[in-house]
């Protein structure tokens, strides 16, 4: 019914540009009007349209409206889109995603009726200004101090810097387990402060009309939390996740009425900057890692050979004609996506990802998305051990990395060709090779651009993939999807078997490594009757948020619906709380929303 309602609704707006002639502007508005009527008029972006776009933007506003439309765009984009996926989507895609959006529109209307049924009657009064600056001042420094602790450990105390070690798990995530890395307290700390930052940003996007002064500008800094949280991971999806919930944020105050920024601080411009900014850090990772990869491929081999000597399992390694994304140890998933490149003489097996809960962008993969998948592999016995130090890393590394690069070769379109069919079992459409060899488009070019739409477009053919793989894929409770369980499972508790067995489990199935969207998290970590409860949660908790910022003052149902809203944007790429610790940052944004409407229950009770 709100689908049909809003789809109605924006074919109305387009008759109704011209409601009424103000006097004031057009002294014979009879004869104004039958000339906008009668000469055509080249398009301009006028009132009407904007009022369209607005309509626009608020339909999408609802949750039960905007899963429909982003899972459209999804499949239509595997369908027709650049990159050909070979069956892709398949019948088995089409039932699981269909299942899913309805039980998703299932939940969402009974969240909306608990909301009204239980919350609604209650008639709470508005925040006060007073209220929200001490939040978002709390929240800000929150998370900005989380994200500093988390940088302490990782450049000062870990014993390995940061940077290199993090790219280096990127190019060989099967080196996880083989260092030894030093953890402190106030990494943990930090991980439980840090997501507080992206709660400051929402809030003051939502509420930024009274927030005013030091709590403004600290809402603007806390933008270092996503920032910071990338950087040290050498990923992009933190940033990415900031984006969308200033995307959801834009689209709540849209359909309250309101304009899509707050006034004053140049928001629009900062966003303008923010966006473009993340665009170029996009691009430039892709040919910083290759080359990374490339100088570390002799002390990647080297490593390897002392975990075979340990008789641990070896791991695949990311060659120079590879890059994979890794799940890293520490509670973190900073997601990044591969890249295409020359394939070397002697091509090694795919990259796999250690598994962490938070699952990390594609892997390189070469079995055919059709091949079922072989038998489940036997997990090892036990936890691997370490086999160099932190300390003996670092040196390695600085001693490598200086040495002078050799002369980068020129990527060429065969090989850019040969490296896709190789390493994901796709290749381009016909008109994107037709403007390759035309000269249209350079090999660089479409290799980032390919990429980049493989690394966001891909999880719709692992929907197929998991599904053929379903019965070696066990309950993984959440430890697949929530990123900060399997790195304390590995840490404190070394002897259980559950993140080497998911390991094993993801590598045989083919799933390793690449995104597997919101329905297939939900399968592997709860099994079909847990994914069924799961989503219908997941709707509920939307259509409860969505009711409660319609219906009510509260600020909890506000917080709650931009988290949904970003969840359903990025449900194709991963599930709600499996990007970049989204966990997290949903925990953060209901402590934050409970503290301020008890709070300012208990003020209006007492006055």
């Amino acid at each position: 019914m709100e689908i049909a309602q809003f789809l109605s609704g924006a074919a109305r707006g387009r008759h109704a540009r011209i409601r009424r002639c103000k006097p004031v502007r057009y002294r014979h508005c009879g004869i104004g009007v039958a000339l906008l009527e009668s000469v055509p008029v080249a398009p301009v972006f006028s009132r009407g349209d904007m009022q369209q776009f607005i309509r626009l933007a608020g339909g999408l506003s609802s949750p039960a409206i905007l899963i429909v439309a982003i899972w459209c765009v999804a499949l239509a984009l595997v369908a027709f889109g650049p990159i050909d996926y070979p069956g892709q989507p398949s019948g088995t895609v089409l039932a699981v995603v269909g299942t899913g959006v309805a039980l998703f529109l299932l939940g969402y209307r009974g969240g909306g009726e608990l909301f009204d049924r239980w919350f609604a009657r209650e008639s709470m009064p508005e925040p006060s200004a007073r209220m929200l600056n001490r939040a978002v001042t709390v929240a800000s420094l929150l998370g900005i101090a989380g994200i500093g602790f988390v940088a302490i450990d990782r450049v000062l105390l870990s014993g390995v810097g940061n940077g290199g070690y993090a790219e280096l798990l990127r190019c060989a995530p099967g080196l996880i387990n083989a260092i030894a890395i030093k953890r402190t307290p106030i990494l943990y700390l930090g991980y439980l402060m840090f997501s507080f930052g992206f709660v400051s940003l929402v809030l003051f996007l939502l509420r930024g009309e009274v927030i005013k002064g030091w709590a403004a500008a600290l809402a603007q800094l806390s933008i270092v939390a996503p920032v910071g949280y990338a950087l040290l991971y050498s990923g992009r999806m933190p940033i990415l996740l900031a984006l969308t919930l200033v995307v959801a944020a834009i689209l709540v105050r849209i359909s309250e009425g309101r304009k899509p920024l707050p006034p004053g601080h140049h928001l629009l411009l900062k966003t303008v900057v923010a966006v473009a900014l993340f665009a170029i850090y996009s691009s430039s990772i892709w040919s910083s890692r290759q080359n990374f990869c490339t100088k570390l491929t002799p002390l990647i081999h080297q490593l390897e050979d002392k975990q075979q000597g340990a008789a641990l399992p070896p791991p695949a390694a990311v060659t120079s004609g590879q890059v994979s994304a890794v799940h890293e140890e520490t509670p973190s998933a900073a997601q990044t996506p591969p890249v295409a490149q020359t394939p070397p003489a002697t091509q090694t097996p795919p990259a796999t990802q250690t598994p962490s809960a938070a699952q990390t962008p594609p892997a390189a993969q070469t079995r055919p998305a059709a091949q079922a998948p072989p038998a489940a592999q036997t997990p090892p016995a036990a936890q691997p051990t370490p086999v160099i130090s932190a300390t003996e890393l670092s040196k390695q590394m600085a001693a490598v990395t200086a040495a002078p690069a050799a002369a980068p070769q020129a990527l060429t379109a065969d090989a850019m060709l040969a490296t896709m069919r190789e390493a994901w079992n796709v290749k381009p459409r016909g008109y994107v090779i037709s403007a390759l060899e035309a000269g249209y488009l350079s090999p660089r070019a479409a290799n980032i651009a390919l990429s980049s739409y493989f690394y966001l477009t891909h999880g719709v053919r692992m929907i197929d993939i998991g599904w053929q793989a379903r019965n070696g894929l066990s309950r993984q409770w959440g430890v697949y999807e929530v990123g900060v369980l399997s790195p304390i499972l590995r840490v404190f508790f070394p002897n259980d078997l559950q993140v080497t067995t998911m390991e094993a489990e993801q590598r045989s199935a083919g799933l390793f490594g690449f995104f597997p969207t919101a329905w297939l998290s939900a399968f592997i970590d709860f099994g079909l009757v847990g994914a069924i409860v799961y989503v219908l949660i997941w709707g509920g908790m939307a259509g409860w948020g969505a009711a409660g910022a319609k219906k009510s003052r509260l600020l909890t149902p506000q917080l709650l619906l931009v988290f949904v809203l970003s969840s359903i944007l990025l449900s194709p790429i991963q599930a709600p709380l499996g990007i970049a610790n989204s966990a997290l940052l949903l925990g953060s944004m209901i402590a934050v929303g409970l503290v301020v409407d008890i709070f300012t229950r208990w003020s209006a009770k007492a006055s």
